[in-house]
């Protein structure tokens, strides 16, 4: 099909995030190349972090050959359990690493070689009646299906498009989707969900503060921000990718971006210089959209609403404790799951573990726990991971198979569905006045 020069065959394996091994999807994809893959090619293994893949120990790479002696890999694509991911889709930031390595395109896993400065590269996905992606370098630049890409962007773009194919069987819609990606990079995509991420130093305070700005598409290739109150200017698609980069992802290559002066941006997006009346406004309006309150009060809202919308089966109280020479207060968020009651506390420990999980015992009269459950994202709010967990133990029967230190902390009987272990207060009717659960944490 291309004479490029050398194949390789890939079964490539996606394991989800979860604990179950076996909550795992896969693609088969033919690589057609003008350079020679060497994590391909030889007899060589790599084996992942135990922390990896439901805490077992797997090889990234695997050389075999099949039944009639034609030689394949097998690559796995896994998740962090332990540490988490600071930011983006997890199991795709994986599939990134592990391209980048396969494909010689980066050192992010010590590689051993370097593709060459110019290459072409076809992936082809003999299950989607050979659907075919086209891929150039070129001394200063990258291609996919003959667009110019960034390379990151390129390789996001593949990670989502075979990780996608692992489940789409129609090619048109994998097609489809992956010229999507090229219309908007992934950047794009974020922003125009999430706002834009900036920071900058209030001088007066002597503080970093980071915010987050509107942004919308208002053309092909134009996004419009907000820099001020109810003041919008513009950054072209490619621009605004560089600017999230320096300030979402800390890349410091782009001397325009670094250091960026909330003056710098709004003439950048406004197209002449601010007044200073003008800056002054904007910088309260800055300090109006700081990233922690932001996500904070959105949390807080998904928190009540949850409350709204199960009214019989969630409740949140605030409890004052004694807390060294003072009292504090935290959040008890109360669950009634399908076979147990449930008691999320906040604990202000880890980043991904903020909170911890109590069950109820009815055979012992007793809260048991705390029950550990990591997020795999370092950057999740307080409120999302009462949210998370609230909404996961709704369905405990389900949650139970997937979460492996739960499972412990439930009676034999009560896993078998024989019964339930209620609490002998309806969650609706806790509140702080309620003696029975107060000196249980």
């Amino acid at each position: 099909m291309f004479d490029y020069g050398f194949i390789y065959k890939v079964r490539m394996f996606f394991y989800l995030p979860s604990d179950d091994t076996s909550n795992v999807v896969e693609t088969n994809v033919e690589i057609h190349s003008t350079y020679r893959l060497n994590a391909l090619n030889r007899n060589w293994h790599r084996t992942l972090s135990p922390n990896s893949i439901g805490g077992e120990a797997h090889t990234l790479i695997t050389n075999l050959s099949n039944s009639e002696g034609e030689p394949y890999s097998q690559v796995r694509v896994s998740v962090k359990h332990v540490g988490g991911y600071a930011k983006g889709d997890p199991i795709i930031s994986e599939a990134v690493k592990t391209l980048q390595f396969v494909l010689g395109l980066g050192r992010s896993r010590n590689v051993s070689y370097i593709a060459p400065s110019t290459y072409k590269l076809a992936i082809v996905l003999p299950d989607h009646d050979d659907m075919a992606i086209l891929i150039e370098k070129g001394t200063t630049y990258y291609k996919l299906m003959n667009q110019r890409i960034k390379k990151k962007n390129l390789l996001t773009a593949i990670s989502r498009y075979l990780f996608r194919s692992a489940t789409e069987r129609d090619g048109v819609k994998l097609l489809t989707f992956l010229m999507g990606t090229l219309d908007l990079p992934e950047n794009i995509s974020y922003v125009l969900e999430n706002r834009i991420p900036y920071h900058f130093f209030d001088l007066n305070t002597r503080t970093k503060v980071n915010c987050r700005l509107n942004a919308k598409l208002i053309g092909v290739d134009e996004v419009a921000i907000e820099v001020s109150d109810g003041i919008w200017g513009s950054l072209p698609i490619q621009e605004l990718d560089t600017m999230v980069n320096t300030f979402y992802y800390g890349h410091r290559r782009s001397v325009k971006w670094r250091n960026c002066s909330p003056r710098t941006l709004w003439t950048r997006c406004i197209g002449e210089p601010p007044s200073d009346s003008q800056l002054d406004l904007m910088k309260e309006f800055l300090l109006q959209n700081r990233t922690k309150d932001l996500i904070e009060n959105r949390a807080k809202e998904l928190m009540n609403s949850l409350v709204d919308k199960y009214p019989d089966r969630i409740n949140i109280i605030e409890h004052e404790y004694p807390r060294r020479n003072e009292t504090g207060t935290r959040k008890i968020m109360f669950v009634s799951g399908k076979m147990c009651d449930w008691a999320i506390i906040e604990q202000g420990s880890s980043a991904t573990q903020m909170v911890k999980v109590y069950v109820w015992k009815e055979d012992d009269a007793k809260w048991s726990g705390g029950i550990c459950i990591d997020n795999i994202h370092s950057t999740s709010s307080l409120g999302d991971q009462f949210a998370a967990r609230a909404l996961a133990l709704l369905n405990d029967n389900v949650t139970v198979k997937l979460v492996h230190t739960i499972k412990r902390h439930i009676e034999e009987d009560v896993l078998n569905g024989e019964r339930e272990s209620r609490y002998p207060i309806p969650i609706p009717e806790i509140d702080n006045m309620t003696e029975l659960w107060r000196e249980r944490f």
